[in-house]
């Protein structure tokens, strides 16, 4: 489906909520001043309320369009023809994105959004692949710190090595060198919610390394140490000397492999690319605390009770750490 003239370039559904006013508020500090978009969410009252900000920042470019849409398909089906791009903020996504993806598929609505929910992203993708495929909408998940950076800088080191030496590429090390920001509530209530929705067999298949290729991954031999699997920790001198497993790994991991099978079913990257993801340790009681956090910290997230427990003591969703 070929898009005709639309009304908006980008519409930012969910506007309101932290992460899509930080956005709203790039677009109108960052984008050419005659940028066709709109503001959406479910309340007229707090849209009139974030259009009025943003106005006052910028007065001199186009002011975005505001658009009220409820999470019913009708509504989503009506909001995504307005648009040539859909970014979407609302979640937890794996309780109220699926309906904005099947609206954006169906009318060939290009999508972005800023979820780590692999496991939703795989169900995605078994359910609204070959509609968008067919309706020529790009569908684009994990936009935000999970998992653009991680997956960008794989495709330009990539395309560099390619590029400039004509062969694949082999094992690329990221490593995270500072985290100083919180979570979102956002964030930490899909984190809580995710076992809701999924089973751990379910988590676990969608976040292995190759659970969202869409080729058949190759046979490959290498593999960590005894220490580093004991520990979860790596010396590479040139990022820093000591370093951890990473909060990231298993939610970029996969993305970066999609992006492997993508590009001529992986021979773009090459059949012995593989990613290492890491954090920065400070030493090696840093090092084997986040090591044992991550491991402990995800036990815990099993249990009902600790989930319930802490949906009640964290950060709210709409909540979040100060811009800077």
């Amino acid at each position: 489906m070929v898009q005709t003239e639309r009304q908006y370039e980008a519409v930012v559904f969910g506007a309101t909520g932290y992460t899509g006013k930080l956005t709203a508020e790039h677009i109108t500090a960052s984008l050419p001043t005659d940028f066709k978009w709109a503001i959406a969410g479910r309340s007229e009252a707090k849209l009139n309320t974030l259009a009025a900000e943003l106005q006052s920042q910028n007065p001199d470019r186009v002011q975005p369009g505001i658009e009220v849409s409820q999470l019913e398909k009708a509504d989503l089906l009506r909001l995504a023809k307005t648009t040539k791009v859909l970014i979407s903020t609302v979640g937890p996504y794996h309780k109220y994105g699926t309906a904005v993806v099947e609206a954006c598929a169906e009318t060939g609505t290009h999508y972005l959004d800023v979820t780590g929910e692999v496991p939703w992203v795989r169900d995605m993708i078994s359910k609204y692949h070959d509609k968008a495929k067919s309706n020529d909408a790009i569908m684009i998940p994990q936009n935000g710190i999970e998992s653009a950076p991680t997956d960008l800088m794989c495709w330009a080191l990539v395309s560099h090595i390619r590029r400039t030496l004509g062969v694949g590429t082999g094992e690329v090390i990221f490593s995270i060198h500072e985290l100083s920001a919180s979570a979102s509530g956002g964030t930490l209530s899909t984190i809580l919610t995710l076992f809701d929705s999924y089973g751990l067999s379910e988590i676990a298949k969608a976040m292995s390394p190759w659970g969202l290729s869409t080729v058949t991954p190759p046979q490959q031999t290498f593999g960590k140490s005894i220490v580093e699997r004991l520990t979860g920790l790596r010396t590479e001198k040139d990022l820093g000397g000591l370093l951890a497993d990473s909060i990231q790994g298993p939610t970029d991991t996969p993305i970066v492999y999609r992006s492997w099978s993508l590009y001529e079913g992986g021979n773009t990257y090459g059949p012995n690319f593989h990613l290492s993801a890491y954090m920065r340790a400070k030493g090696l009681l840093h090092g084997l605390a986040i090591h044992f956090g991550l491991m402990v910290g995800f036990l815990a997230l099993i249990l009902p009770p600790v989930r319930w427990l802490l949906q009640r003591l964290v950060t709210q969703p709409g909540d979040g750490p100060s811009k800077e």
